[in-house]
């Protein structure tokens, strides 16, 4: 496993531990981040963490505190605390989006975690196979690199995930009135992840960076497609172009 990887994985099981204890400070708010939200302690916590750990390897853009420098030229995009209102919510969905990039922005590996379940998908090089895979945290601090598994497209699944719903009423009802169930479960990032398990990940409006960088690179084999209006993505063509078809006809 490379470096970036490792270490990232560590300090996600630092961060895991510290907001297990629920030390009020978490719940403080502070100012607002590059990203445009308003930071609470655990994003700050969870960003100096990541900072520990990884700035001896490359820069990071983060979402809280914007360009942070580091060795070498390449940098990290880093949303280290996707789903803050769930973890204000006491919501168990939410964790971290990690992109490596070279310094012409392309992504080299990518690793997002659900801080709740500790599950991780990455794509790296993992005994000279670059692919995607799939673990828990505890499996991989336990037996290393047996624990990783190849990550396919599950072939059943029944409901697919439709993050901003609640402000996309005219879209819901044309998934609903179409048979396509979902969830909206408020960690994009996250469910970028899911996207290889459920039947498609629909996101209304323009992704972050932040949000979108490891994901899309983690999907790259899926059918998918990212724009200032929506961000789709699915492991099945004839949804993917059903829900396409709904969101072109919707312009306007």
């Amino acid at each position: 496993m490379s470096a970036f990887l490792h270490q990232a994985l560590k300090a996600s099981s630092v961060i895991i531990a510290t907001l297990q204890r629920q030390d009020s400070s978490l719940y403080e708010k502070h100012t607002r981040g590059v990203g445009g939200d308003i930071s609470i302690g655990a994003d700050l916590l969870s960003e100096r963490i990541y900072k520990e750990h990884l700035l001896e390897l490359a820069s990071i853009e983060s979402e809280e505190s914007g360009f942070i420098q580091g060795a070498g030229s390449d940098y990290i995009v880093l949303d280290p605390l996707d789903g803050s209102d769930n973890f204000l919510s006491h919501i168990p969905y939410y964790g971290a989006s990690l992109a490596l990039c070279d310094k012409d922005g392309k992504c080299k590996e990518a690793l997002i975690i659900n801080f709740c379940s500790k599950e991780c998908v990455i794509k790296g090089v993992i005994e000279q196979d670059s692919q995607c895979f799939r673990f828990y945290l505890h499996e991989y601090e336990s037996k290393q690199d047996k624990a990783f598994v190849p990550l396919d497209s599950t072939p059943l699944s029944k409901c697919g995930i439709f993050e901003k719903a609640y402000s996309n009423h005219h879209i819901a009802k044309l998934l609903y009135d179409n048979g396509l169930k979902f969830r909206s479960l408020g960690a994009s990032a996250i469910s970028m992840a899911k996207a290889y398990e459920v039947n498609f990940m629909l996101f209304m409006g323009e992704m972050r960076r932040f949000d979108n960088k490891a994901g899309l690179f983690l999907c790259e084999n899926l059918h998918h497609i990212s724009s200032k209006n929506w961000t789709l993505i699915s492991k099945d063509k004839h949804i993917f172009d059903m829900i396409l078809n709904f969101l072109d006809n919707s312009k306007g």
